[in-house]
């Protein structure tokens, strides 16, 4: 479901002018919305992936920029002017006109050169894009799955307190009859006070869940309206991931990272160094500019011996006697190897978190499960016979405290490895990601 998501932005993104506007999220979606709904929101909505987009349109202008040749220079000017013009219009007045047109000829191949560092750019600020919607799936299903799993929670203790004022409720009777004796009440009142403390710690932690995904998705405006619907895991066997151990997937992960929009974006970069090595070196070739000038001295009443119309054609080039560029190539080679240093180090970490997020997906795996098979049933069976034992007298208000908080427990441990599991699986699809 995220790799869909990612594919379907990048493309989206490649092929259509960037859409800015982050549409309204509707009341009756807040109110159920589903993984795939929020991630189809990242492209247009999150802050990040806006940002870059932003950063990507500056990239396509410099390629436009770095492919404009230098614009031809006019030059007008008026010279040897005295106080006798003489009569008639400006062109045939006594004086010196000169039009001087100026162009600088790039030599050492510099406009491709300056072309090619623009558009490997260009290319690293599209993968960066692509890499920052993976990124922001990623957080906005770590979200979203925090979010469900904070609703469980709090359904989790709302059922605990309503059972707990019913067991007050029964047990004052209890006490008033003298069938239980009141430091049970006490036990039970205890018991009642630190759930009411854990449903509004848990309330507030929902809310404040509740506003982080609505900044991510750009749906501030009904933050207290949002509720997370579940993952369907059943879509994710654990044969479909690969076991981090083996050989085989250790050299898959290597495979993998040459295409992750990051490693892209680094190698894309370090073209650009290169490029921008072989500019600095071609600035040692001197460029030419090239001028045509017409020098226009009329004859008048009061100049008798005009000379007319004379053509000069002019050729200039720099002359290295101070420096010859060397110390901008320097620093070209530098940011260079600092540039490839970078797509090393990205390319060992693409590795390291394909590695990582596969183990965790399969960890996440194996206690869904444990949980599931072992200790759900366990606590159920454990708590049913404590609530029968303390009915018929058979066990202590400790007892049966004990049993109902091991259930509990239990069970947002089972809501915390469906959520755990589903960002790890989302985490493990966003590193498997790749450029399209």
């Amino acid at each position: 479901m995220l790799r869909s998501a990612l594919l379907l932005s990048c493309l989206s993104t490649a092929l259509a002018a960037p859409v800015w506007a982050c549409a309204d999220l509707a009341a009756s979606e807040a109110a159920a919305l589903t993984l795939a709904q929020a991630l189809a929101r990242v492209n247009d909505c999150h802050p990040e992936v806006r940002a870059v987009r932003g950063a990507l349109g500056g990239a396509a202008a410099d390629v436009l920029v770095a492919g404009q040749a230098p614009n031809p220079q006019l030059t007008l000017a008026a010279g040897s002017v005295g106080n006798k013009l003489g009569a008639g219009p400006l062109w045939s007045k006594t004086y010196d006109h000169s039009l001087r047109l100026d162009q600088l000829l790039e030599r050492g191949n510099k406009p491709a050169l300056r072309r090619g560092v623009a558009d490997a750019a260009r290319l690293a600020a599209a993968a960066d894009l692509a890499d920052a919607t993976r990124r922001a799936a990623s957080a906005v299903a770590h979200a979203h799955q925090d979010l469900w799993a904070a609703q469980g929670r709090q359904a989790q203790l709302q059922a605990a307190a309503g059972l707990s004022a019913e067991s007050l409720g029964l047990l004052a009777q209890r006490v008033r009859a003298g069938d239980a004796p009141a430091l049970d009440a006490t036990r039970f009142s205890l018991d009642d006070a630190r759930l009411q403390a854990d449903l509004r710690q848990a309330q507030a932690d929902r809310q404040a869940l509740q506003r982080q995904l609505a900044l991510l998705i750009g749906a501030a405006a009904v933050a207290p309206q949002l509720q997370a619907e579940a993952v369907d895991l059943s879509l994710a066997p654990a044969a479909a991931l690969p076991d981090p151990g083996a050989a085989a997937d250790a050299g898959v992960a290597g495979d993998a990272a040459e295409r992750r929009p990051d490693v892209v974006a680094a190698l894309a970069r370090v073209r650009a160094a290169e490029a921008a090595r072989d500019l600095a070196a071609a600035a040692a070739t001197r460029d030419v500019s090239v001028g045509l000038q017409l020098d226009h001295w009329p004859t008048s009443p009061t100049n008798g011996s005009g000379t007319g119309n004379t053509v000069s054609l002019s050729l200039s080039v720099p002359l290295f006697l101070r420096h010859a560029y060397a110390g901008e190539l320097a620093r070209a080679v530098a940011d260079l190897a600092l540039a490839s240093e970078a797509l090393r180090r990205v390319r060992d970490s693409a590795a390291a978190e394909w590695l990582h997020a596969a183990a965790q997906a399969r960890a996440a795996q194996d206690r869904r499960r444990l949980v599931l098979d072992r200790l759900e049933p366990a606590a159920e069976k454990v708590a049913a016979g404590a609530e029968l034992a303390y009915r018929r007298g058979a066990s202590t208000a400790l007892e049966l405290l004990d049993a109902r908080r091991s259930l509990r427990a239990v069970r947002i441990e089972r809501i915390s490895a469906d959520a755990d599991l589903a960002k790890a699986l989302a985490d493990w699809q966003a590193v498997s990601a790749l450029t399209p």
